[in-house]
């Protein structure tokens, strides 16, 4: 028998939306949940959304459990990363105790890519896969029947109840995102956020995350992109993006806007069409950031110029590494004697450059992270995020890792970026990563002093204080680092 919410004539069905503590809120926010609020519909249900980590509250705060408790929802929903997971299941455990009859259901990247082994803990009635925007409507309208249809409910996975044999329905793939309400930025708190530091990679406050294109067609064995969107590039009309920036623009005095799409400039007409209509707006004061950075081989000088025109003032590229060798591992397909190229190249538009790179990748050699300082060298980025390698639940290289008994199947990441590893390959045991990481940061700064104040515009200087700070930990040795093999 389908688990039902028991809901009295003349009720609404409440939902209670999870944000659970380990996001960072000074650089995420629960976009993810706007989009739900938005698209349930305040007329027909009451949805609150429960942001534990802009409050700070562990799953187990007496805080938290006296606010779910007062609410009563009959349905929780909780969106997790791999870092949060465990976090998560706890506020599932904590809704199934403070009501059993509570229905649960959990979202986000980690669901998507492991759902299998997510489905396990048996105090989880249902699972989205990828997007929810539109299904988790349906999802909540069909739940509610005598006979629920949920094979109508996309991305839906869920125990048959008659064999408990798990049954996934196809994914959420509009091909007409405008379908989508924008997300409901005064649920998700964005004065909140403001007020808590958020900001990042931003030079002003007042700024807010905005979706244009969903998608990605590439293969890198290290991310879920494509899994989790889909590898076909589906994009918002400009109109509709038109009206989105002018809404934040006029109602939340938002004065610069971080695309966080994966592939912003896959298709450069399109790209191109949205800085002349945001050209065209005439907004005073704007700006705009990509903060997740553009494929380099989807661009040109002319796309680089009218970014600039448009309000970019920094440009983000992934080259992941500096060697050929780990580039074929990861299947980046990127040749890498282009990068010099369009580094000039956006540099010539008058935009800085930064760039992500991954060290201690699965295959590479001390010899290749070399080759990675050298590009930097080279390149002479303003900025560069030097981020650890984690293996992924469900990613290709984490799937590998398992096959040859590298890691254990569960193992979770840690943070990019401060110096601790949950997998370290055999070429690195010795390798100081940290001593690599801050090394190439003092020389940056050397090289060229001016990037000092340019970082501190962007991000908030406590973060970047913490970050110098457990990486000299871990350089001296003196913080461990997870590492199983």
């Amino acid at each position: 028998m389908l688990l039902r919410p028991k809901v009295s004539p003349g009720e609404r069905l409440r939902i209670a939306l999870v944000w659970p503590r380990g996001f960072d809120p000074k650089y995420v926010m629960p976009l993810a949940l706007g989009y739900l609020k938005s698209n349930l519909g305040s007329e027909k249900y009451d949805v609150r959304i429960f942001d534990n980590a802009l409050r700070n509250y562990a799953a187990n705060a007496p805080e938290f459990a006296t606010e779910l408790g007062a609410f009563t929802p009959h349905i929780l929903g909780v969106s997790t990363w791999s870092p949060t997971f465990l976090e998560s299941l706890k506020i599932v455990r904590l809704a199934k105790q403070l009501n059993s009859e509570v229905i649960t259901v959990i979202g986000g990247a980690h669901a998507t890519t492991y759902s299998e082994k997510v489905l396990s803990h048996r105090e989880i009635d249902y699972l989205f896969r990828g997007e929810a925007d539109l299904s988790f409507a349906v999802f909540a309208e069909e739940i509610q029947k005598e006979t629920p249809d949920l094979e109508k409910v996309c991305g839906l996975t869920y125990r048959d109840p008659a064999t408990g044999c798990l049954l996934g329905n196809g994914m959420e793939r509009t091909d007409d995102l405008d379908l989508i309400k924008l997300p409901d930025y005064d649920a998700m708190n964005l004065d909140g956020y403001h007020a808590a530091g958020y900001r990042w990679n931003t030079p002003i406050k007042d700024n807010a995350p905005i979706w244009v294109t969903r998608g990605c067609p590439y293969r890198c064995t290290f991310c879920s992109a494509p899994e989790l969107n889909g590898k076909p590039v589906r994009k918002h009309s400009i109109e509709y993006m038109v009206k989105w920036v002018k809404y934040l623009y006029e109602e939340k005095n938002i004065r610069w806007f971080n695309i966080i799409d994966d592939n912003f400039t896959f298709d450069k007409r399109y790209a191109k069409a949205f800085c002349q209509a945001m050209i065209g707006l005439n907004l005073k004061n704007i700006g705009f950031g990509t903060p997740n950075g553009v494929r380099m081989t989807k661009g040109d000088p002319e796309l680089w110029a009218l970014m600039k025109k448009t309000g970019w003032h920094t440009l983000i590229v992934a080259p992941e590494s500096g060697s050929e060798h780990t580039l074929r591992l990861m299947n980046k397909d990127l040749k890498l004697d282009i990068v010099p190229r369009v580094v000039s190249e956006i540099r010539a538009a008058g935009l800085k450059v930064q760039a992500f790179f991954i060290l201690g990748y699965p295959g590479e050699q001390p010899e290749d992270i070399e080759k990675t300082a050298d590009l930097i060298k080279k390149c002479r980025f303003n900025f560069v995020f030097m981020n650890n390698f984690q293996p992924l639940p469900g990613t290709p290289i984490y799937n590998e890792l398992i096959a040859q008994g590298e890691i254990e199947d569960g193992l979770m990441p840690i943070n990019y970026s401060d110096g601790m590893r949950a997998y370290t390959p055999p070429e690195f045991e010795d390798f100081n990563f940290s001593k690599f990481i801050l090394k190439t940061y003092i020389l940056m700064a050397l090289r060229n002093p001016t990037n000092i104040p340019y970082m501190i515009k962007l991000f908030d200087p406590g973060i970047v204080v913490k970050k110098v700070f457990r990486n000299l930990l871990s350089m001296l040795g003196l913080s461990q680092t997870r590492s199983l093999k």
